[in-house]
């Protein structure tokens, strides 16, 4: 027993040792970052936190410069030009068609990706269109991973981000151990495509979620039920979700998540009925759900927070959510065995003892 534990502990140095040191070849890697919105600006801090070498930026939007005017990075004036510049480009884009204009053209991204350069691409956009791009890529000599984020800005600026990683699987075990350092998770799903289909899929989900949750916030307080008591009483049992725990603060300050427009989010609902017309599965609650999102986005505008569609019944009823206990209220995300969980702050909480958990036993 003693010698099959030492000899465990002994392949596990090892291991750490081997990512460590290919950590450490990453970092000599010059990254190019394209697109400097949520996730590019919270990428590109987040690499140099870690110690990662970012030393080209580029944006359509000039402004967006400004947060990094204290860095000597290079502004190419093409996607193509960055690309000849770097080692590895991460795109962080907001919708298919944005991909896409980055991707073709003369300056275009691909021109660029030779001499196997790697392609990394955080958007959320079609699993269809990034299979086609990423034949085109490796044509040309260069790879490319598909990588969407889930988690909320917060959960980003903080590295606590879960990543979906998909295509060939020796460039993702290349890149692996960098994603680990400014990501708290990171799912290998499978060969290109596979890691949009359960990013746009969790979307959607999200929005089920929050319209029962503002009908069951609505159905408590009408019956007397004080918010903060029924937020309480929710996040310790069997309806609980991260939506919940995450979206039913923003609802009861009434921000409804201002980090992430309801424009986007119908973006991904649409992406995830075109996969469900494919594979010919009916969406009957999706589909609700999707129509429930399309009406606030009509009614609110585009740029208006992703969880707003509850605002829709409040404004019905002549009855808000309002909960002052969480004005200040903000959270972090915890990775315990694969989960998100999510770590209030700014409000009185119950604290859990730190070993709990480690201590747990089945």
């Amino acid at each position: 027993m003693l010698r099959h534990i030492a000899r465990r502990t002994f392949l596990q140095a090892q291991q750490i040792r081997l990512l460590s040191a290919e950590s450490a070849s990453l970092k000599t890697k010059k990254i190019g970052i394209i697109g400097l919105g949520n996730v590019g600006n919270a990428l590109v801090k987040n690499l140099e936190r870690t110690g990662y070498k970012v030393t080209s930026i580029l944006d359509v939007d000039k402004e967006r410069y400004t947060d990094f005017s204290d860095r000597n990075f290079s502004t190419p004036d093409s996607p193509r030009s960055l690309a000849e510049e770097v080692d590895i480009v991460f795109t962080g884009l907001p919708m298919p068609q944005h991909v896409k204009a980055v991707f073709e053209g003369d300056d275009g991204l691909l021109e660029g990706l030779k001499d196997g350069k790697i392609w990394i691409d955080h958007s959320t956009t079609d699993y269809e269109q990034t299979e086609d791009m990423c034949e085109l890529v490796v044509a040309r000599g260069g790879r490319m991973l598909e990588a969407p984020v889930t988690g909320g800005l917060e959960a980003l600026k903080k590295g606590q981000m879960t990543v979906f990683l998909a295509g060939e699987k020796s460039v993702a075990e290349e890149v692996q151990p960098m994603l680990d350092d400014i990501y708290s998770n990171v799912i290998y799903t499978g060969r290109m495509g596979t890691a949009l289909v359960p990013k746009v899929l969790s979307n959607m989900l999200t929005c089920v979620h929050n319209l029962a949750m503002g009908e069951a916030f609505m159905v408590a307080k009408r019956a007397g039920v004080d918010m903060r008591t029924m937020f309480d009483c929710i996040r310790a049992s069997s309806g609980n979700s991260f939506v919940f725990e995450t979206g039913g603060p923003m609802l009861m300050q009434g921000t409804y998540d201002p980090s992430f427009t309801i424009a986007l989010q119908c973006k991904d609902n649409r992406l995830g009925y075109q996969m469900a017309t494919k594979h010919k599965v009916p969406i009957e609650i999706l589909g609700h759900a999707m129509q429930a999102y399309n009406k606030a986005m009509y009614k609110y505008g585009d740029d208006a927070p992703c969880y707003i569609a509850p605002k829709m019944l409040e404004e019905a009823l002549q009855t808000d959510l309002r909960c002052e206990e969480f004005t200040n209220w903000g959270y972090s995300i915890q990775n315990v065995d694969g989960s998100s969980v999510i770590r209030h702050h700014g409000i009185d909480i119950k604290r859990s003892d730190k070993d709990e958990l480690s201590n747990f036993k089945v």
